[in-house]
């Protein structure tokens, strides 16, 4: 093998490693076609790089290229049929042939790793479905299925601009490629992406059931036991899945959890624009998250060293918890500082709630969630080990039995409607609605006024969150239509 035939990228010329097959995640065998030395290729993509051997796992192979944000991939197609893959790397291209179904495979394994660029040959954009300061979420479909996804467009100049931006952005890639590789169905799965003259692109699945602050908007009643077990029960299984990789999300709220349908079992955690590993510390913002949601330990750090846990997670999964039992924000004042005080203070009393409103068991998970000190809270593990995530039959047969008794109590079919729920399109004073049938036997009479103020930000420097439920104007569609949809970069 001639010496000059061999390349290694990182940003520059080095020499080329022994690669260790062990960690290859994927492999294919494709043709080289121009100048010298065509013939079959053997590709092996590992998660930092890919290596290119003219023969089956040689220890040093032809080329080398390091995966990080300054390489690229582009496709080349015949008749709407992938023809050819070409690496992008160090100002070089690197070709290789194969056919549509090599190629579509291999296309499907690297697309979590690596940039691609010339999106609109894969998607025709539809529609904007939500819009943040720094990105669009807009509704996409695929040429070669008419599959429909969600892309997150994040605009270069505006995250670059931004202090620590483009390594948050990194940051945010890295955390859903860790979080996709082993899917996991209370996880919002990161499919491609790409990279355009204007935006970079992270392409999703699309959760066409909305977010759980759009149902928290339409219903005119509380949430049954039943369906809060069914909600919180996904919400937890996701977080353990997140936790048991090290990774904080840092910005769970009602916004941030979606449905791929209309079925409350198709939960998804979404939006890990603020995520962060434990052990990546110092934190890119070590003090971010949304007032009234946000951890106390997260609020009292005073360093850019200081450190945390994943259980600042539970914490606000506690909080979503208590707006589905009571109907009412936690910490509730409408001038922000007073409310981040009430949130860093935690005072929290549950005795205030009678038995009706709040049962023992309610309590107890609601304690052990919304501890002040984190060492106290339980894991996402040990939650859903916890009482209130056993069946109805179960619970009541641990109830107040006086009460279980009290035909008075069991005779009750009316729930409390969400009167002063702001976000209520009709006055329904004349409509009471009944709780669904699946609620235990014993109704409790609740507060139901829902007021939330999720969208307030307490530090300037954390990333700006995208509100995939504001309605935006389809003005400003033409330009992504213009780097998407047209057939030129």
């Amino acid at each position: 093998m001639r010496q000059k035939s061999q390349t290694v990228h990182e940003g520059g010329l080095k020499k080329l490693q022994a690669v260790d097959y062990e960690k290859c995640i994927y492999n294919c065998l494709l043709i080289k076609q121009k100048f010298i030395g065509r013939g079959p290729r053997y590709i092996y993509l590992f998660k930092n790089q890919i290596c290119i051997g003219k023969s089956p796992f040689v220890q040093i192979p032809e080329r080398q290229f390091q995966i990080n944000q300054d390489m690229r991939i582009q496709w080349s197609y015949k008749k709407n049929q992938l023809k050819s893959v070409i690496f992008q790397v160090g100002g070089e291209q690197f070709e290789y042939f194969g056919t549509n179904e090599q190629l579509r495979e291999l296309k499907q394994k690297i697309a979590l790793y690596v940039f691609q660029v010339k999106i609109q040959d894969e998607y025709q954009a539809e529609s904007i479905l939500g819009k943040g300061s720094y990105a669009t979420v807009l509704e996409l479909s695929s040429l070669q299925c008419q599959k429909q996804y969600a892309a997150k467009c994040i605009d270069q100049q505006r995250i670059n601009e931004k202090k620590n931006g483009y390594k948050q952005l990194l940051q945010e890639i890295e955390t859903m490629r860790i979080l996709s590789e082993i899917k996991h169905q209370n996880i919002l799965q990161l499919h491609e992406l790409y990279i355009g003259n204007q935006n970079y692109y992270l392409v999703m699945e699309l959760a066409k059931g909305g977010s759980l602050l759009s149902l928290m908007k339409k219903r005119q009643t509380l949430f049954s036991r039943s369906d809060i077990r069914i909600i919180m029960k996904q919400l937890l299984e996701g977080l353990a899945f997140i936790h048991s990789h090290n990774i904080m999300h840092r910005d769970l709220k009602p916004e941030n959890i979606l449905f791929m349908n209309k079925d409350l079992e198709s939960l998804v955690i979404a939006d890990f624009g603020l995520a962060q590993s434990v052990d990546s510390h110092p934190y890119t913002y070590p003090k971010c998250g949304t007032p009234g949601f946000v951890a106390p330990e997260i609020l009292e750090q005073d360093s850019d060293q200081a450190k945390y846990s994943v259980l600042c997670d539970i914490f606000s999964a506690g909080v979503i918890l208590y707006i589905l039992l009571i109907g009412e924000p936690l910490f509730e004042k409408k001038d922000r500082k007073e409310q981040l005080e009430l949130n860093r203070k935690c005072d929290i009393n549950f005795s205030k709630f009678s038995h009706d409103q709040l049962n023992d068991i309610e309590k107890d998970l609601l304690i052990k969630m919304l501890s002040r000190n984190p060492e106290f809270r339980w894991s996402a593990n040990s939650l859903l080990k916890h009482k209130f995530f056993v069946s109805d039959d179960q619970i009541e047969s641990e109830i107040d039995f006086y009460k279980l008794n009290n035909m008075a109590i069991l005779k009750k079919s009316m729930m409390p409607t969400f009167l002063k729920n702001p976000f209520m399109q009709n006055n329904c004073k004349n409509q009471p609605t009944t709780r669904d049938k699946s609620i235990s036997l014993i109704n409790r009479q609740r507060n139901c006024t829902l007021v939330m103020q999720t969208n307030l930000r307490f530090d300037k420097s954390s990333q700006e969150q995208l509100n995939i439920d504001q309605v935006v104007g389809i003005g400003s569609f033409g330009l992504f239509k213009d780097e998407i949809n047209q057939k030129n970069f």
